[in-house]
């Protein structure tokens, strides 16, 4: 059972949005990123979240409220579906489904 989504509360995991209407599902990982003093292991910043998204670092919080969240194995299948099919690669692209079918 997927997590519930909050308004303006990004939380780390796996998620797929679609960057275009009409566009291929576009892999969405969110991270936390945490400045920690190696001789302690006390955080010296407050932790910052940001979002992996078509293979660019983005600011998670704007990304959030369009954002569906998926297992870590079907965030693995939208990576590679990038490389074996171009159409899915083009994730800024609008996809006719009914003139070219794509195949999994």
């Amino acid at each position: 059972m997927a997590p519930p989504i909050h308004d303006a509360l990004p939380e780390a995991g796996f998620y797929k949005t679609k960057l275009v209407r009409g566009g291929p599902w576009a892999a969405v990982e969110i991270k936390i990123e945490r400045d920690v003093d190696l001789e302690t292991g006390e955080l010296t910043a407050p932790e910052r979240l940001f979002a992996i998204c078509d293979g660019e670092r983005r600011n998670a919080a704007r990304l959030w409220t369009y954002l569906t969240p998926i297992s870590r194995e079907e965030h693995r299948a939208l990576l590679q579906r990038r490389e074996f099919i171009p159409a899915m690669a083009a994730t800024r692209a609008t996809i006719d489904l009914s003139e070219a079918p794509v195949c999994p």
